[in-house]
């Protein structure tokens, strides 16, 4: 018998965010607003793909009312 492999999953899960939330609070969300971001070079310094831009996520967030939140978020 042939066994499937499950693939691992790739993507970071997507959070609801509730509209009055993300109008009251200062969010940090997007890749740019984080200290493992490298704005000169415009990558992770973690390793990851910085594909949670600012852009990127407003247009998300427009669209399903979620957002990606990455686990390694840090501010200064």
């Amino acid at each position: 018998m042939n066994a499937r492999k499950r693939r691992p999953r790739t993507s970071i899960k997507l959070d609801r965010v509730d509209p009055r939330d993300f109008m009251r609070y200062e969010l940090i969300y997007a890749c740019e607003q984080c200290s493992h971001y490298a704005s000169s070079e415009g990558r992770c310094t973690m390793g990851y793909t910085p594909q949670h831009t600012q852009a990127r996520q407003l247009e998300l967030y427009n669209r399903t009312g979620f957002m990606a939140f990455c686990r390694f978020l840090e501010i200064d």
